[in-house]
């Protein structure tokens, strides 16, 4: 309950906020920003192009606008989709928004069946991940590949929790959220410069957070370690779906992470593991190209199947 209590400090005044962004300066930054309502949440997102659809989630403090030239390239063969997670960036959970994991992953599964109008590619990347394979299991028919992204198992997850949180702050209700709020603007670019691998990258990633911070923009940290990601690891369902885990191993937070474990739960035997050394923890950024031609073949030679 108190967790409960604590995530409502993100949730606060979310009315008013969600017509604010409909409206104001999270609408203008490019001409494709669109909103949906899905599961009480009012979701921002961006999409270009035809055919399958291929979903991004936005990999907090990084917002959409960074995602233009992944939109261009992806567009040429794919339906492309990027959106923010409920309370990061600009889309507002509603007041009574459940943060559980089972129950944030449903909101998200009823995002897909909005704007996806066939089985999706979902390439969610870290902790996301984990919610893409929840859903794949659960909602089978609306998720035709996965793509993870810098997402291990879940133990090896919560190892890197308990690494962005060594002094257990983020952890406690009601503290972790105020401190996520006085210090997002600060901890943003030491978070990317401890992740990006591609330096060339990090300073647009950089502005790109502080700008979306300055005008308002969550990065509810705090609620989704307490909430969506508790030490104990759900009863997931496996998953028949192909799956392939894409690595950027100069990610400084996941320096220690087992990359084997990433397909604990995939018995597609096309599955696999593609690893980056150059590349950081946002390799579908940081290398647009690149990560494209390895999802683009991937998908390709498991579509038959």
């Amino acid at each position: 309950m108190l967790k409960w209590m604590a995530a409502r400090l993100d949730t606060i005044g979310s009315g008013k906020r969600a017509r604010a962004f409909r409206e104001g300066w999270p609408s203008r930054t490019r001409e494709d920003i669109a909103f949906v309502e899905a599961g009480g949440v009012t979701f921002r997102y961006r999409a270009a192009g035809y055919g399958r659809p291929i979903i991004f989630a936005a990999d907090p403090p990084v917002t959409l606008e960074a995602y233009d030239r992944l939109l261009e390239i992806y567009s040429a063969d794919f339906r492309a989709i990027v959106f923010e997670l409920p309370a990061m960036g600009f889309s507002v959970p509603g007041f009574w928004q459940d943060f559980r994991f089972f129950q944030a992953n449903d909101t998200i599964a009823e995002f897909i069946r909005l704007i996806a109008e066939e089985p999706a590619i979902l390439a969610f990347s870290c902790v996301s991940g984990l919610g893409a394979l929840d859903i794949a299991g659960r909602y089978p028919s609306r998720v035709s590949h996965l793509v993870q992204i810098q997402t291990p198992s879940w133990p090896e997850e919560i190892r890197w929790k308990m690494a962005r949180d060594p002094k257990n702050i983020l952890a406690k209700p009601f503290l972790g959220q105020i401190a996520m709020r006085k210090l997002a603007l600060a901890r943003a670019p030491l978070w990317l410069k401890l992740a990006v691998g591609q330096q060339e990258a990090l300073t647009g990633l950089c502005g790109c957070a502080t700008d979306a911070l300055h005008h308002g923009g969550a990065w509810a940290m705090a609620t989704a370690f307490q909430n969506y990601l508790p030490d104990k690891e759900p009863a997931m369902k496996r998953v028949s779906q192909p799956a392939l885990a894409i690595w950027g191993n100069s990610d400084g937070s996941h320096r220690e992470t087992d990359r084997q474990s990433s397909l604990w739960l995939c018995d597609h035997p096309a599955s696999r593991i593609a690893e980056y050394e150059d590349l950081g923890h946002f390799p579908e950024l940081e290398d647009v190209e690149r990560i494209y031609t390895e999802i683009r073949a991937f998908v390709a030679d498991t579509s038959a199947d």
